[in-house]
């Protein structure tokens, strides 16, 4: 027969090993959110800057056809006149949404890379928001975590340490408060192994769902074609290139056509 004694120290194991694979499974997590940003800045330095450009040229060749069109309708029409569908595409064309950039990760030695993940796993298992025990604490919880999930993706030792020192100073009662009976600390246990598995599977899906960002699918591409010893990052790049040129003498010519409308 099971006492209260045992299942206490049954469920205390299992919060235990619970709150490890938890951590585990956020630091996993993290690095691969970590190593998808990295290949994100490499992807905007080497391919993202040549597409601005491209959007850019390209932008200039519509904008003289336009004028061109709108010339030719004034002769016709007497008038500036403008068609719905010219309208409607300047106005979703004028208002580019801006993509806010992720950090930087930055390249650490091996040494110093082993102390960010020692200290990262520390302060996850004392911050982690799914592991409090009220309200108050899970909102606590949440802001410090959202700062060492930032650290950590901005490789910063220096920030870590400080959020350790903040948790040197934070005094939480634990779970063990005087008063409390077995029942309660069982129920307790409880709630927070469900916490626990609720956010592993959570984690599980995230992992699943990350496979399906297209800088995901590309980073595979890229480092697939490093072993056959091609670039395709530069490779992009130069096709981008081509049509950078292509698409420059295109405008240059419809410009020069709009310059000679009035000659």
């Amino acid at each position: 027969m099971t006492t209260g004694a045992d299942k206490l120290t049954q469920l205390r194991w299992a919060v235990e090993e619970a709150r490890r694979e938890l951590i585990e499974a956020e630091a996993k997590l993290a690095d691969r959110r970590s190593d998808i940003e990295a290949f994100q800045f490499e992807y905007e330095a080497t391919v993202g800057v040549l597409l601005g450009q491209l959007e850019r040229v390209d932008a200039e060749l519509n904008d003289y056809l336009d004028r061109i069109k709108q010339r030719q309708n004034e002769k016709t029409f007497g008038t500036a006149f403008s068609s719905v569908e010219d309208q409607y595409r300047k106005t979703w064309q004028s208002s580019s949404p801006t993509v806010p950039q992720p950090r930087k990760k930055v390249a650490v030695s091996e040494n110093v890379e082993a102390q960010i993940k020692r200290l990262y796993r520390q302060l996850a298992r004392r911050y982690h928001p799914d592991l409090a025990a009220d309200d108050a604490e899970r909102a606590y919880r949440t802001e410090m975590m959202t700062a060492v999930n930032e650290a950590y993706t901005g490789r910063s030792l220096a920030e870590l340490m400080a959020l350790g020192k903040e948790l040197e100073a934070y005094q939480h009662v634990g779970s063990s408060r005087s008063g409390e009976t077995a029942v309660d600390m069982i129920k307790a246990l409880e709630e927070e192994l469900t916490r626990c598995q609720r956010r592993l599977k959570q984690i599980e899906l995230e992992m699943r769902t990350l496979y399906t960002n297209p800088m995901v699918e590309l980073s595979t591409a890229v480092k697939f074609g490093k072993q056959d010893n091609r670039d395709i990052l530069a490779e992009m790049a130069e096709e981008i290139e081509r049509q950078i040129a292509r698409k420059t003498v295109e405008r240059d010519m419809i410009k020069a056509q709009f310059d000679n409308l009035d000659r």
